[in-house]
């Protein structure tokens, strides 16, 4: 038996031809209901808070989350050899990075600076900040980044891209983004990564922030935006809750769903059916998906009309002002309001494609 969360496009038409599936709303889900139905893989968003309290004892061995990040997935599950977790990472890169640039186009559409006077610092260069750094060197952007691991490790970064530590990147760039996981410990713990001592000293007129709640502090950018920078905050750090102070001020302000395009979507779902069909020695064929091909940013006459087909495809700007529609409401009713929001989210399709995906 194979659970999926039933919000999970696609992913239990792939599973069925192995085992029965039920889709399931996880969020009732009860250890009890794991170890009753023999359930052998739980298939869930980051909405599923995996613990021990919930799998210890079940059949359960195969754990998928069609996220890239795993802070939603108890370390001590993480890291036991009776669970296999699968990670759709890279998925949604895409997605996410489309969210950056329309949040540097409406930026630019408002201060209007020549985009080639400005500088992007790119704060972790994963499979989001590669992206986002080929968008914005299209659009003549100079591009800096700063990635301790991946320098360590002896990655070759584009030749349009200077690495930086992280003092001058913040020093220098014009509009700061952040792209790095959740990480509490470590060499590189990335927890309050950017506090308020960093961010006066940054000249960006533009901060982002997609990467994870508590990568950047929220007060820390709340008085930047007091001082007249402009946020776009898609992430906080008490989620599904949003800050409605931080949320006011932003020049864009959505519920953590910068990768929820439908492209993203059914990347995932294939990305953890092949794991599964690997873990149980079978052969995977992935079907071909009915989604409208996406074109080169390069191909674009110039950033008004890139920003144009960003929010008519991904609507990004009806989705902020949703947001603030239900500000005032109460918490716990905000809080239900959005995860209904996200759970049903409309199936909205990216524009562009990078190098990355072709």
């Amino acid at each position: 038996m194979i659970f999926v969360d039933r919000t999970i496009p696609l992913l239990a038409d792939l599973l069925a031809p192995l085992e029965q599936v039920r889709s399931v709303d996880v969020r009732q889900l009860q250890r009890d209901e794991l170890i009753a139905s023999g359930c052998r893989a739980l298939m869930f968003r980051s909405t599923l808070r995996v613990s021990r309290e919930l799998v210890e004892g079940t059949p359960v061995e195969f754990l998928g989350s069609v996220t890239s990040g795993c802070d939603h997935i108890a370390p001590e599950i993480l890291s036991d050899p009776r669970y296999r977790v699968a990670l759709a990472a890279g998925a949604n890169a895409n997605a996410v990075a489309e969210y950056v640039l329309a949040s540097i186009l409406l930026w630019n559409a408002q201060q209007n600076i020549p985009l080639r006077r400005c500088s992007l610092g790119i704060v972790g260069f994963g499979n989001i900040g590669r992206r986002v750094a080929e968008y914005c060197h299209e659009l003549g952007m100079e591009i800096v980044t700063n990635d301790p691991p991946l320098v360590e490790q002896g990655f070759e970064f584009p030749p349009y891209v200077r690495v930086a530590s992280l003092t001058a990147l913040l020093a220098e760039s014009s509009v700061i983004t952040v792209h790095v996981p959740l990480v509490q410990s470590g060499k590189y713990p990335t927890v309050r990564l950017l506090k308020q001592a960093q961010l006066q000293q940054s000249a960006a007129q533009l901060i982002i922030q997609t990467s994870r709640g508590g990568v950047i502090v929220e007060r820390a950018l709340l008085e930047r935006s007091r001082s007249g920078v402009a946020v776009a905050v898609d992430v906080w750090e008490r989620e599904p809750d949003v800050s409605p102070t931080l949320a006011r001020r932003a020049l864009l302000a959505t519920p953590h769903i910068a990768g929820h395009s439908i492209n993203a979507k059914l990347a995932a779902s294939l990305k953890i059916a092949e794991q599964y069909f690997a873990f149980r020695n079978e052969r995977f064929e992935p079907p071909p998906l009915p989604l409208p091909q996406r074109i080169r940013l390069s191909s674009i006459r110039g950033p008004e009309q890139a920003l144009a087909l960003l929010l008519r495809s991904r609507q990004f700007d009806a989705d902020h002002r949703w947001l603030c529609s239900i500000l005032p409401e109460r918490r716990s009713e905000r809080i239900a309001a959005i995860e209904h929001f996200r759970a049903t989210y409309p199936e909205r399709t990216e524009v562009f494609c990078t190098s990355y995906d072709t």
